[in-house]
């Protein structure tokens, strides 16, 4: 009799432990999943926040571009001071006219429109340099140039070379300037230009 209640005793602690085991196995479990989807959790906020801030950065970085861009853009446009003879030829005119970009073959372009060169003239080079201490512009034409200052007469010629060295002077913001056709000096029928030039008055 003793024995058949010990039995039932021992079993009865058997099933409780295996009870106690289990429940803390479980408990134990779902700890675990817990930390593992509050990790998870945590790792996807993370993802998002880096996501999130390397598009913001992505969005600076491309609206520094396009400010870059309007810089650049807005930078190349000139406004320079064109000079010609007025109606009778007794002195220099001035007009200020908005170029698209500060370029020798601009400012040629301008002197035509005004009626100063004729549409043949071309620039073959310009050099801006200091020279004696002086600022000053190297200017070659083509034939064209020198061909339409031979055919004026000395008031044409005068206010021809005159307004293409005050015009070149003004843009470039240099004190003298020197004229050459083909790379050689420019002659006209009644003088030449070996040499630098001031402004004509």
């Amino acid at each position: 009799m003793k024995r058949k209640m010990l039995i039932v005793l021992l079993t009865g602690v058997l099933l409780s432990v295996s009870a106690c085991s289990n429940s803390s196995s479980t408990d134990a479990s779902q700890s675990d999943n817990q930390k593992n989807e509050q990790q998870k959790s945590d790792n996807d906020n993370q993802k998002n926040e880096k996501q999130d801030e390397q598009s913001e950065a992505d969005q600076m970085e491309d609206d520094s571009d396009k400010k870059e861009d309007q810089t650049v853009q807005e930078d190349k446009s000139a406004e320079i001071t064109i000079y010609t003879s007025n109606d009778d030829a007794t002195a220099f005119v001035s007009d200020s006219v908005k170029i698209d970009e500060l370029t020798p073959e601009n400012i040629v372009k301008v002197l035509i429109e005004k009626s100063v060169l004729p549409s043949d003239v071309q620039v073959l080079k310009c050099d801006k340099q200091t020279v004696d201490g002086v600022e000053s512009l190297e200017i070659d034409f083509n034939e064209a140039f020198g061909a339409y200052v031979c055919s004026m007469g000395t008031t044409g010629e005068y206010y021809t070379i005159g307004s293409v060295v005050n015009t070149f002077l003004d843009a470039y913001g240099c004190e003298k300037i020197k004229i050459t056709v083909e790379g050689n000096t420019l002659e006209s029928g009644h003088a030449e230009y070996p040499g630098y030039m001031n402004r004509f008055e």
